[in-house]
């Protein structure tokens, strides 16, 4: 798997965030006079919100995590956290068989039941990510980057701040059985989520690059490294410390 990382040019997003006022409390007593007597008001602030939950992780998880999703294979080397940061990513498959749909239906479902920020979603029609099943030419015409013979490739663009704007992947559909080609799809799809480093040396990881042993679904690893860079809690940017300090290690 070799991910090729183009940046988008710089572009501005103004948040704007609102403050609900202040709640008013009016508290009145009624004297013998006939007169009412002004009402006091009291104004009283609104709580405090409560102090976000840190997500927790294994050593050996956060570890993992530092491996797979800080810079990339390829292209840009920043030592820092990329994702995409909106409440759905739509995805569109193009050339997929009815394995390769069934296939890529289970990793979203898996994907999703994992995530509390971000959602994948198939759509037939323009998307955030394109997935291309299709002969190693077919793919090759399709970008020059991938390299003829490669089982899968992964492209991801980002903003200068680091938040995901588009993905493709591409597949290639001979030469592989259907579960060697389940295992390729499931990793590319979540390499364009944000992990785009392989682990060459933890072999219990959908994101490995050894393929004798093609995996149908998320490791207990991988689990642990989804949830954290979908659990709300990191934002697009942070490096090693910054993570470090908003999880509890476990």
């Amino acid at each position: 798997m070799r991910p090729l990382l183009p940046m988008l040019l710089a572009a501005s997003v103004v948040l704007t965030g609102c403050t609900a006022p202040a709640h008013s409390a009016t508290l009145s007593h009624s004297p013998a006079a006939s007169s009412p007597a002004p009402s006091p008001s009291v104004t009283t602030e609104p709580a405090p919100p409560p102090a976000p939950v840190k997500p927790t992780i294994s050593k050996k998880g956060l570890d993992y995590f530092f491996t797979v999703a800080l810079g990339a294979e390829t292209g840009d080397k920043s030592d820092v956290v990329g994702f995409w940061n909106w409440a759905e990513v739509s995805v569109a498959l193009h050339g997929a068989d009815s394995a390769s749909t069934a296939c890529a239906k289970k990793t979203i479902a898996d994907f999703n039941a994992l995530t509390a920020s971000t959602d994948l979603k198939l759509t037939t029609g323009t998307a955030d990510i394109d997935v291309h099943i299709a002969s190693s030419s077919k793919l090759r015409a399709l970008d020059s980057d991938y390299g003829r013979g490669d089982d899968g490739y992964v492209e991801a663009q980002w903003s200068y701040d680091h938040v995901y704007q588009k993905g493709k992947v591409l597949i290639r559909s001979t030469g592989m059985t259907d579960r060697e080609r389940c295992h390729t799809m499931r990793a590319e799809l979540t390499q364009a989520m944000g992990f785009l480093n392989d682990s060459g040396n933890v072999r219990d990881s959908v994101l490995q690059d050894d393929y004798e042993r093609p995996l149908a679904q998320y490791t207990a690893l991988d689990k642990e490294v989804i949830r954290l860079l979908y659990s709300g809690a990191l934002t697009p940017g942070d490096n090693r410390k910054t993570v470090t300090g908003k999880v509890t290690v476990k």
